[in-house]
């Protein structure tokens, strides 16, 4: 058996996210048919992270097992030949039997683009916001939000997640070609965590919230306390550290 992995890149605007699931098509549903015509194989991937309906990715991994033997360069070629144009494979590789492209993962990066103007190009692709915001609010924010933490009031209600505790590692906001950019990596991400982050603290940058109630927020580990998350067609998996 040969350990495949791929890196992967995708626009998330036409998927229900990531996960295969029994109503909806998921990316993992398309590659893994993709996989299929090439192989004749079925497999199971598993994925470094699980990005939401819109997500997008430039750096997504993933790793699976095939009884086929296939040079490298005809798992790369192959795969998109048959996948459609928003789902592309960057690089395929032959790895270790035992490695877990989830679980052999130390750390993660997300970033979000927020645009202050209207734009056609790129409207899949950030959160097209109006208002007016405090560039300067929002650093002593992303830096309170470094290290680890219980993340409870920017996740999901219906996670699931055995503790909701993160590392994380960096946490930044800078102002790059007409855009405004939220970078966060960490050990870990739970469902929702980085678009309510980002929510969160755009509504301190509007005036809408104080900063001392965004530490209150955080501290009060509560979804119910924070604000709306962030449209998902600004957020990128932009890679995945091993």
């Amino acid at each position: 058996m040969q350990n495949v992995r791929l890196t992967v890149e995708y626009e998330g605007t036409n998927y229900h996210g990531w996960q295969s699931q029994t109503n909806a098509r998921g990316i993992q549903d398309i590659l893994e048919e993709a996989i299929f015509k090439l192989t004749q194989e079925r497999v199971r991937i598993i994925a470094a992270g699980r990005t939401d309906r819109g997500v997008h990715a430039r750096g997504q991994v993933v790793n699976f097992h095939l009884g086929k033997i296939l040079p490298q360069k005809n798992i790369y070629m192959g795969l998109n030949a048959y996948l459609p144009p928003d789902i592309v494979v960057k690089k395929a590789e032959f790895v270790s039997p035992d490695f877990n492209s989830r679980f052999d993962a130390k750390r993660r990066v997300y970033q979000y683009y927020i645009s202050f103007e209207r734009t056609a190009i790129y409207r899949n692709f950030c959160w097209q916001l109006f208002s007016k915001v405090n560039v300067e609010m929002l650093h002593p924010l992303a830096e309170m939000v470094i290290g680890e933490h219980d993340f409870a009031s920017f996740c999901r209600l219906e996670s699931q997640t055995a503790h909701k505790k993160c590392i994380v590692y960096e946490s930044s906001w800078r102002l790059e070609n007409d855009f405004l950019i939220y970078r966060i990596s960490a050990n870990r991400f739970l469902h929702g965590m980085v678009r309510t982050l980002v929510g969160t603290m755009i509504d301190v940058g509007r005036g809408k919230l104080l900063p001392l109630q965004f530490v209150l927020i955080f501290q009060a580990k509560d979804r119910l306390q924070a604000g709306e998350a962030a449209p998902a067609r600004g957020l990128f998996l932009e890679e995945v550290i091993y």
